[in-house]
């Protein structure tokens, strides 16, 4: 039986300022896992990430999501697609002029406008807690740290409980503690089986929550596919954080599963 992808590229063409971004890259993203996509500094990881959420235009190929093309949606297929998908920005990228419960809300005010502020409140104040923010919800971005900007705009990607989460870089600015309360989320968000699509340059990230593991280079997915597979054949675009992993070994030495979740019991805030 031919694997579901939630969202799948070909042949994906994109620019920036005159400069080809990705060449012809191609890949498809099963749904009901995690996938982590790894490469260095402007190998494509975000513009990747950013037109396969349909972010940014593609300057040509396709970007498929349900059989359908991104770029010629409707405009009630697009509000589908926005309500059951979310978007985790590696630099943050909140409204600055207002304040963290009404960046996090946001999603809920234009796709479950029904739920009333009282209760979009208190979701937003349960789900940031769980991610480990403990500042108050009526500042504003520019008092808080790049760590806690980056927390309120991970809550924003999830709180409205898409189906299909894209993170960019999630552990960039994280303390420690942060990043174990981003993590015990991720396990139990995964163990819902929910699609999470994820550029990183964490090798822990990686280890613990690739399902499908690919690494780009130059604009080009060089390869894609299970964690172990892909280790196997990646000797070609080996740089710090693959070799780190070689390192580790197979997980399936380690015990991994690598197609399976723990069930933490994580429900929805």
């Amino acid at each position: 039986m031919p694997e579901l992808y939630a969202v799948e590229l070909k042949e994906v063409k994109a620019t920036s300022g005159g400069f080809e971004v990705l060449s012809s890259a191609s890949v498809g993203f099963p749904q009901g896992i995690c996938s982590v996509v790894m490469g260095q500094a402007g190998s494509g990881k975000s513009t990747l990430l950013k037109v396969a959420a349909g972010l940014v235009p593609a300057d040509s190929g396709y970007v498929l999501w349900q059989g359908k093309d991104l770029s010629a949606l409707g405009r009630k297929d697009e509000l589908e697609f926005r309500s059951k998908s979310g978007f985790a920005f590696q630099d943050a990228a909140l409204w600055a002029d207002t304040s963290i419960l009404r960046n996090v809300i946001m999603p809920l005010r234009i796709h479950k406008p029904w739920m009333g502020d009282r209760l979009m409140a208190q979701k937003a104040a349960d789900l940031l807690k769980k991610l480990g923010y403990r500042e108050s919800l009526a500042l504003r971005p520019a008092e808080l740290s790049i760590g806690e900007q980056k927390i309120a705009s991970i809550a924003r990607a999830v709180i409205h409980d898409p189906e299909i989460l894209f993170m960019d870089d999630p552990t960039s600015s994280l303390d420690e503690d942060a990043v174990d309360s981003l993590f015990a989320f991720l396990e139990d968000f995964n163990a819902r089986h929910k699609t999470v699509i994820i550029m990183a340059n964490s090798s822990e990230l990686a280890y613990r929550f690739a399902d499908r593991l690919g690494i780009i280079k130059n604009g080009s997915m060089m390869t894609f596919g299970t964690y172990d597979e892909t280790l196997e054949s990646a000797e070609e675009a080996l740089y710090g954080s693959i070799a780190r992993l070689k390192a580790r070994g197979s997980r399936k030495k380690a015990g991994k599963i690598a197609n399976g979740h723990g069930n933490s019991g994580w429900s929805e805030a």
